[in-house]
């Protein structure tokens, strides 16, 4: 556990390096593959985005995507998560008020964050609790992008 965050710490523009989720029967997973890419804002004002997308995703073909084949535009959508709205640290933890998301699931809902940061990494870490009770752990590993 790193020691606690500042908020003016995390302001500015991260890289995401990894994403690692891990299960209560010790598996471990990264759902978006070892070279995803994303970026995640922090802004002094408030305001947040994030965008995480697989690396390697297959590109639709040339012209309107809006005619490419529902399989090629599903699959586009289960490899990029993406979300906005604002931001602040509130009791240690990181809250995203989520406005607009990829995934309208999410828009109205909170996401909290446990950040640990370690010089230029940020992880943030969200437990998220399973149907059958248990939990399963997040790890979103960022790098900040030099200004």
């Amino acid at each position: 556990m790193s020691a606690p965050v500042d908020a003016h710490a995390l302001v500015g523009t991260w890289q995401a390096v990894e994403w690692t989720i891990a299960y209560p029967d010790g598996r471990t997973t990264r759902p978006f593959g070892a070279d995803l890419d994303g970026r995640l804002l922090y802004a002094a004002d408030g305001g947040m985005s994030a965008l995480i997308a697989a690396g390697g995703r297959a590109p639709l073909p040339p012209g309107n995507p809006r005619d490419a084949a529902p399989e090629a535009r599903a699959a586009l959508f289960d490899s990029c998560l993406a979300y906005a709205g604002r931001w602040r640290l509130e009791a240690g933890r990181v809250r995203h008020e989520v406005a607009v998301s990829l995934n309208p699931v999410l828009i109205d809902t909170v996401q909290w964050r446990e950040p640990e940061l370690h010089g230029d990494r940020l992880d943030l870490v969200a437990r998220e609790t399973l149907p059958d009770g248990g939990t399963r752990v997040h790890r979103l590993g960022w790098r900040r992008v030099p200004a």
